[in-house]
């Protein structure tokens, strides 16, 4: 026994110890961790990673994109009412910066074409602070559902505006500032 316990003191008996004790390890970890797979990944040392599943759409695994894609289109608006990209340009000319108008009369110009909620939401605003005064091209359409968004190109920044179709007419019901 003696002569075990020299052996195990010497760096090849610690190293014949640690040797022992790493396949006891590796051991148990395969027996603790096998998951009834019985496949050659279960035989792998280390903990393993379940395959990822390939799909046809190489960007489906960048997650939902918010776009609701069976959600039908919104109501159709009355005929004769003006279009979205009519309605987007007069609301988004209203809502520029134009000096000596007043908040109340900035406002005025944007009831026609805005929802009373986003009537609701500008009741602090001050026109001195809308970001833009001069509107550099057309209204852009997109399709979301029932809402339609309007990308408006302006000095500095694009104005984006949500709109639906409301009591037969569109009408604004979202405006958002992206600076350029």
């Amino acid at each position: 026994m003696r002569t075990v316990l020299r052996l195990l003191g010497t760096r090849y008996g610690i190293a014949l110890v640690l040797i022992v004790v790493v396949l006891v390890i590796v051991t148990l970890g395969r027996t603790v961790f096998d998951n009834g797979r019985g496949d050659s990944a279960s035989n792998a040392v280390g903990p393993t990673v379940e395959p990822v599943p390939t799909s046809a759409d190489p960007y489906s695994s960048l997650g939902d994109d918010g776009v609701d894609e069976s959600v039908a289109p919104g109501p159709s608006p009355s005929k004769g009412a003006a279009d979205a990209a009519t309605v987007a340009t007069r609301f988004a000319n209203a809502w520029l910066r134009k000096p000596g108008v007043t908040g109340d009369q900035w406002r005025a110009g944007l009831k026609p074409d805005a929802s009373t909620d986003l009537m609701a939401s500008l009741a602090h605003t001050d026109p001195a602070d809308v970001p833009t005064a001069t509107i550099t091209g057309p209204a852009q359409l997109q399709a979301n559902g029932a809402t339609t968004v309007a990308r408006i190109p302006a000095e500095g920044g694009t104005i984006v505006l949500g709109l639906q179709v409301t009591g037969g007419r569109w009408q604004v019901t979202s405006l958002d500032w992206e600076t350029a």
